[in-house]
């Protein structure tokens, strides 16, 4: 007995006719009525009554069918689900979020990763920069999101063990107090001479992160404000500013987020943007879940170096 006869059995029955089965599997009468009575010969006992109308099952047939039914939708769901996970669409991804990726780009990419595998568990975890590395690095994590200064240069660091690919460019602006009177735009030696503290990102060892890309741009034009608090998160750092506690910059779509008591002021002097990326594993094939994710978070059209399963679409 195989699931082919079964499923020859049970059109027959539900038809009440081999004829009518027979085009409804699209196939000639002999076969299916060879394939019915194999299937009676292997059980020893008779399935289908035959009369001058058509069929009808047999006691025995008819229980047969029940329990046909139970096995033909298990495989049935078996075989979906087999699809879904071997092309994306159901599984679970966990996700390391850098400090600013929530403010705006992390509801975007999940957004459009919704639309495109909706039955996918989403794992998330708020990270600092180093330790998202290091989740992705060890399997703990699939992918992680992060602002960083350079992605070519956060690739070159970690290219034995890692790939990056940029999602987005995103600008600097300073949040200040809203009561400030600090003119827009600003330049660096403003705020520097403002008198209120800066609240500057931490740097880590081995991440060319946003105290990189500020580090540099303070360098640039005679070094930064002498008194500074440290802070991982830019999130933090906009609701210090919110208290009066002195003034941050940060990337563009954290300013952009409501915060009563914050003005976001443009910058007058000239500073990099910095680079939103995704970081992933190298030397394993991307699972079908991270790769539907790539494909979401890399759909932009700034340029790449991503293989073909992974690539943007053009323009």
């Amino acid at each position: 007995m195989d699931l082919r006869q079964l499923r020859y059995l049970t059109a027959v029955v539900h038809e009440r006719s081999v004829t009518r089965a027979a085009a409804r599997l699209h196939m000639t009468q002999p076969p299916l009525s060879a394939a019915i009575a194999q299937l009676e010969a292997e059980l020893g006992v008779p399935l289908l009554e035959r009369h001058g109308r058509g069929v009808e099952p047999t006691a025995a047939g008819e229980h047969l069918v029940a329990r046909a039914a139970v096995l033909l939708r298990d495989l049935d769901d078996a075989a979906a689900s087999v699809r879904a996970l071997g092309s994306g669409l159901q599984g679970r991804l966990g996700v390391g979020v850098g400090p600013g990726v929530a403010a705006d780009l992390l509801p975007a990419l999940l957004s459009s990763y919704d639309r495109a595998a909706p039955e996918v568990d989403v794992d998330l975890l708020d990270l600092a920069e180093p330790d998202a590395l290091d989740r992705v690095r060890t399997g703990a994590c699939d992918v992680a999101v992060l602002f960083c200064a350079r992605a070519a240069e956060l690739e070159r660091l970690h290219a034995r063990e890692l790939e990056v690919a940029m999602i987005r460019r995103e600008p600097l602006v300073a949040v200040v107090p809203a009561s400030s009177a600090l003119a827009e735009p600003a330049s660096l030696p403003g705020l520097r001479d403002s008198g209120l503290p800066w609240l500057a990102p931490l740097h880590h060892d081995g991440f060319p992160g946003l105290a990189t890309r500020l580090g540099d741009a303070w360098d640039a034009v005679g070094g930064a404000p002498p008194t500074r608090r440290h802070l991982s998160s830019t999130e933090t750092a906009v609701r210090l500013v919110a208290s009066g506690a002195g003034l941050a910059i940060v990337p563009s779509s954290v300013a952009a987020v409501p915060t009563p008591g914050v003005r976001a002021v443009s910058l007058a002097t000239p500073v990099a943007p910095v680079e939103a990326v995704a970081v992933w594993r190298r030397g394993e094939r991307p699972s079908p879940v991270l790769t539907r994710f790539l494909r979401s978070a890399l759909a932009t059209p700034e340029p790449d170096r991503l293989t073909p399963e992974h690539a943007r679409p053009p323009g």
